[in-house]
């Protein structure tokens, strides 16, 4: 008999296990273990971990007949002489865990459903700005197809309209580094608010190496990083470093791209 926790798919929450090891021992094999049982144990426990470590705690039910199943299956411990089954296999979870891996699931779902709603949302707004509202003709067309053609509401709302179309077009006129640190977020938009900073911390890094520090301080100052970031992190090369390199005429301290 053996009992022994098995991980869930859930850090820190683990199914309790209680089963009988049967091992044996193959002399023809060649190979030998000092402590067969020891490796018997191990190998059921390994093959138990496999099959649990990727189940959430609140399947512990039919998990306990896959587990059955899987381990009563005689294998040879990989090395050794030795075979090892398992039969008897129980699994049970403790109650406050199994509200506790509720607890989890629910906040997975949730957040789930707010990150595709996000995702939706920001699909949505780069819609209307890169497609809907270019232009005034393209703008009245879409808000006709919505709203059953109604012409001389359409007409009515023209100026409306334009306004919205110069709005947009303020956004598509961005400085340079909103629009490099935008198209960064659009391409990873799952980033959380630290990452997001230290994304721009990375980006003023490069822009300082490949363009100087002019561009670098130009960058920090429109996305909101202090001064002292660049002078603490950039490291431009050296004069020296650029004559060792033979870079004529580059003064921004980057190699030219082959």
């Amino acid at each position: 008999m053996f009992e022994t926790p098995l991980p869930s798919a859930v850090y820190g929450l683990d199914f309790q296990a209680k089963l009988t090891v049967h091992w044996r021992l193959d002399l023809t094999t060649g190979a030998r273990h000092n402590s067969p049982r020891s490796a018997a144990i191990n190998d059921i426990v390994q093959r138990a971990k496999k099959i649990t470590e990727r189940a959430m705690l609140v399947h512990h039910a039919p998990l306990q007949f896959q587990l059955g199943d899987e381990l009563a299956a005689e294998r040879q411990v990989e090395g050794t002489h030795v075979w090892a089954r398992a039969e008897g296999v129980e699994l049970t979870v403790d109650d406050g865990d199994l509200e506790s891996a509720r607890k989890h699931i629910e906040l997975l779902r949730t957040t789930t459903v707010r990150q595709a709603e996000r995702d939706a949302e920001r699909a949505e707004i780069r819609y209307l700005r890169d497609e809907v509202l270019t232009d005034l003709s393209t703008a009245t067309i879409w808000w006709l197809h919505r709203n059953g053609y109604q012409v001389e509401q359409a007409v009515a709302l023209s100026q409306h309209l334009n306004e919205l179309v110069r709005i947009a077009a303020q956004r598509r006129d961005q400085h340079w580094a909103d629009t490099l640190v935008t198209s960064f977020e659009t391409a990873l938009p799952r980033l959380s608010d630290g990452h997001r900073h230290e994304l721009k911390q990375h980006l003023a890094k490069a822009l300082g190496i490949y363009g100087g520090t002019t561009v670098a301080e130009e960058f920090a100052e429109q996305v909101g990083l202090p001064h002292n970031h660049i002078s603490e992190h950039v490291e431009l090369p050296s004069t020296n470093n650029r004559n060792r390199n033979n870079v004529p005429g580059n003064h921004n301290g980057a190699k030219p791209l082959p």
